[in-house]
């Protein structure tokens, strides 16, 4: 059986080198970390299915962080794996379960989710693979599934990740390594089979820290530092930065009861492409228990920058004559700062074009859409909270959220993410067709 499957991965599947390593070890806690686009996912269905041939009749679990994600990219790949190796299998869906079959044998798979890893207990496993492991917040899954390898003849745990910073999968595989631990890495240029603006693409939408750790592999420091690290007082402050009346104003917001921050900017064809030329804070004047907070601010926008009709549809073509356009916080389709419309619709009435995402983003997603921006952002002085929150907040201990222990930062610098994470997403792209 075994020959013959390695046979068969080699004939049906490119397997790059750092794929082919890592699927066939025997070491018993490999861990592949590579770039996006470089065939993890993949690959862990492969070694998966090689250990069905080393563990016949047993149990192989695979797991994936969240649940949407085994239904979003574990099952299709698995399935497409099988189906191109020209396996029979069945699946029972109430326990997503397949049952792998060759001639002379079967062995059995099934998926799962890690942050649900107390579920695990009680399984008795010859293998457990987790992918995307080092977006789990600690090794609890790890141990759990090492603690029900007791039954088979190759008793194996491994994952398939990016890197996420200096985390437990670093700590594992590179800073403490115990007997049985072994690093494969791989980049995302090591997959020749993916489309040149697959590649392309991920070089724009990244700076050169997460280049190293989303194209090559690499871990580098993601936590435990300035949030906003490509903050540069001399690239991004300018006094020269002046408000044109043709342009539209645009308004990022964040809601807060008190105080509710905005950052104002406007965009240029031409380099520098962002320019924020000022910053509004206002909070309740105590006078009114129903006082209407988004629509002061609305107010104190359109007084403080009165506009001309824009019609030149270079930057906003399907909307050419909106004066005024705010990205809010998507909290805002809830009622929160009054008691009678939400904040979405009160600035729809008083005159925004309002371009929200349908739930907020991942504060990861939007630190990193901002760090993208700095390469085209300017700002003026004057707006000394936004610097102030640039410069000073941080992550929170080991991991990729924000530290808003001190209640007078992060609010200018969430209203900024809100308008980069929707015009400038910085976002995982597509792979699903891009399969090794």
């Amino acid at each position: 059986m075994m020959n013959w499957l390695k046979g068969l991965i080699l004939k049906k599947f490119n397997v790059f080198k750092h794929q082919n390593t890592f699927i066939r070890t025997k070491d018993k806690f490999p861990a592949l970390v590579a770039g996006y686009g470089s065939g993890k996912t993949v690959a862990m269905c492969l070694k998966a299915i090689l250990e069905c041939g080393r563990n016949p009749n047993k149990i192989i679990l695979l797991a994936e962080p969240v649940y949407p994600m085994i239904k979003d990219v574990l099952q299709p790949t698995l399935e497409n794996t099988l189906d191109e190796l020209g396996f029979t299998y069945d699946y029972k869906a109430s326990d997503m379960r397949y049952t792998v079959k060759w001639n002379g044998g079967q062995s059995y798979i099934i998926l799962r989710s890690a942050e649900n890893w107390r579920r695990w207990a009680g399984l008795n496993l010859a293998c457990f693979g987790i992918d995307e492991g080092a977006l789990l917040k600690d090794d609890s899954a790890w141990k759990m599934g090492i603690s029900r390898l007791r039954d088979g003849k190759h008793l194996t745990g491994f994952t398939t990740t990016t890197p996420e910073g200096f985390n437990w999968v670093y700590e594992k595989w590179c800073e403490n390594i115990k007997d049985g631990y072994i690093l494969y890495n791989g980049k995302t240029t090591d997959n020749k089979y993916l489309p040149k603006e697959f590649v392309e693409t991920l070089y724009d939408n990244y700076d050169k820290k997460l280049v190293e750790a989303y194209i090559n592999g690499k871990f580098v420091n993601l936590t435990n530092q300035q949030a906003y690290y490509n903050f540069d007082r001399t690239k991004n402050i300018s006094g020269k930065i002046k408000y044109d009346r043709s342009k539209p104003i645009i308004l990022a917001l964040d809601f807060n009861v008190s105080p509710m921050c905005g950052i104002l900017l406007q965009r240029y064809e031409e380099e520098p492409k962002i320019r924020i030329i000022d910053e509004i804070k206002i909070t309740h004047s105590g006078s009114s228990a129903g006082e209407l907070m988004t629509e002061r601010m609305a107010k104190i926008v359109k007084e403080k920058y009165p506009s001309i009709k824009y019609r030149d549809g270079d930057l906003f073509k399907k909307n050419p004559i909106d004066n005024y356009i705010c990205y809010p916080d998507p909290a805002g389709s809830q009622r929160r700062t009054s008691a009678v419309h939400t904040d979405h619709s009160i600035l729809k009435q008083n005159g925004f074009l309002v371009k929200v995402k349908r739930q907020a983003p991942r504060v990861v997603d939007r630190i990193n859409s901002m760090n993208n921006a700095f390469k085209t952002l300017v700002i003026d002085p004057k707006c000394k909270e936004l610097i102030k929150d640039l410069e000073q907040v941080v992550v929170k201990g080991n991991t990729r959220e924000l530290d808003k222990s001190n209640p007078n930062l992060t609010h200018f610098s969430d209203a900024l993410g809100y308008f980069c994470d929707y015009e400038m997403p910085c976002r995982k792209p597509d792979t699903k067709t891009f399969m090794a």
